[in-house]
């Protein structure tokens, strides 16, 4: 099945920041900016107890969640500190200025 794209951002929606969180299909995903302009999707609610990452002390790509202290590396989206599911990755492309993402989580090989 093709992976389904949808219009969630402009690229100037990012300007001076390191990322932006949005709900889609009820679930918090952030789109990260890197220095170098690219950009990724990845789910953004711990897996212990669904706390928002974001408001988490983050180093790099490593945050850490407030809550209970679980370490994930949202790039990756492995968690560091326990034998945990991973934070779902979406898919995302740039096309002129329009940010756009998968509609679902996709497959990690």
């Amino acid at each position: 099945m093709e992976d389904r794209y949808v219009k969630i951002a402009k690229v100037s929606d990012f300007d001076g920041l390191r990322f932006r969180k949005y709900t889609l299909l009820a679930r918090n995903v952030a789109i990260f900016r890197d220095a170098d302009g690219s950009m990724y999707a990845t789910e953004i609610s711990c897996k212990h107890q669904n706390w928002d990452l974001t408001t988490g002390k983050f180093e790099g790509d490593i945050v850490t969640c407030p809550r209970h202290g679980w370490v994930y590396n949202v790039r990756t989206g492995d968690c560091l500190t326990h034998e945990s599911t991973r934070l779902r990755r979406y898919g995302l492309k740039i096309e002129g200025e329009d940010v756009y993402i998968t509609l679902l989580p996709v497959e990690e090989a």
